[in-house]
């Protein structure tokens, strides 16, 4: 390839990223696959409890939500959670109002992936996973029978501080391999997909291991287990909230950093 070629493919694809999407695109067509990527991500990880393994569990979700976010990284981004669009807002990535959207499509998205699994897992067997809601494991909670062996002795602000934890590395991830213009590649929704594996791995039987409202509050409405909902909501938007700030200050590219800017 001649240098001429290489400069003209380096200005097309300048041009391509500096393009402003149409309002259809960066309103309706994001927002829609933030809906049906959260909708069938809640879907999985739901069913995925079934399974009663923490490996299993967190290999559902963590390439579930990888192959998502490949899938719609270029027309949403692909967050498919609430905590990670607001790190993505903090950060400069999107804009408050395209924020609030994925925020309502995601609560929707989760709701109705709940939903479907209530109607395929019935009877007494959905209220024994009690819908595949995520589960503090601390101190005073009933344990199912699997969990036995796994009693630790933590209280819900541990649970919070596990949550805030794992999410900021959770929405770090994200934002410095799908966001950041200096090491954006094509790995990076499976980056994404695998601090959520890892991040499960470690917390599940502290905190539930959620760092996501959406996946949280989903299936919560179908099945009615709302105990230490809070958890779910605090923790990660704390660690998206560090997130977000350390990008800003210190970890961003030169045009979102707010200090020392190119």
């Amino acid at each position: 390839m001649s240098m001429s070629q290489d400069f003209g493919n380096r200005t097309r694809k300048d041009d391509d990223e500096d393009r402003k999407p149409p309002p259809f695109e960066k309103y309706v067509q994001s927002t829609f696959a933030e809906f049906i990527g959260t909708l069938l991500f809640v879907f999985v990880a739901c069913m995925a409890v079934s399974a009663r393994d923490v490996l299993s569990i967190a290999f559902a979700e963590g390439l579930c939500i990888a192959l998502l976010c490949a899938a719609f990284v270029n027309v949403s981004g692909g967050h498919f959670n609430p905590a990670v669009s607001f790190a993505s807002a903090v950060c400069g990535a999107i804009n408050p109002i395209c924020a609030c959207l994925y925020f309502v499509a995601q609560i929707l998205g989760a709701m109705c992936g709940a939903s479907f699994v209530k109607a395929v897992i019935l009877g007494d067997s959905y209220h024994i996973l009690k819908g595949g809601a995520n589960q503090f494991r601390g101190l005073g909670v009933p344990y199912d029978p699997y969990d036995t062996f796994h009693h630790l002795n933590v209280t819900p602000v541990t649970a919070i501080v596990v949550e805030a934890i794992l999410s900021c590395m959770i929405c770090t991830v994200y934002l410095q391999s799908n966001i950041d213009k200096k090491s954006q590649t094509s790995v990076g929704p499976l980056a994404y997909g695998f601090a959520l594996l890892v991040s499960i791995i470690a917390g599940f039987h502290v905190s539930g291991g959620s760092f996501n409202p959406a996946r949280s509050f989903g299936p919560a409405v179908p099945s009615g287990y709302w105990d230490q909902q809070y958890i779910y909501w605090a923790g990660p938007y704390i660690g998206a909230l560090v997130s977000g700030v350390l990008y800003r200050l210190v970890l961003g590219d030169g045009k979102k950093r707010l200090i020392m800017r190119d």
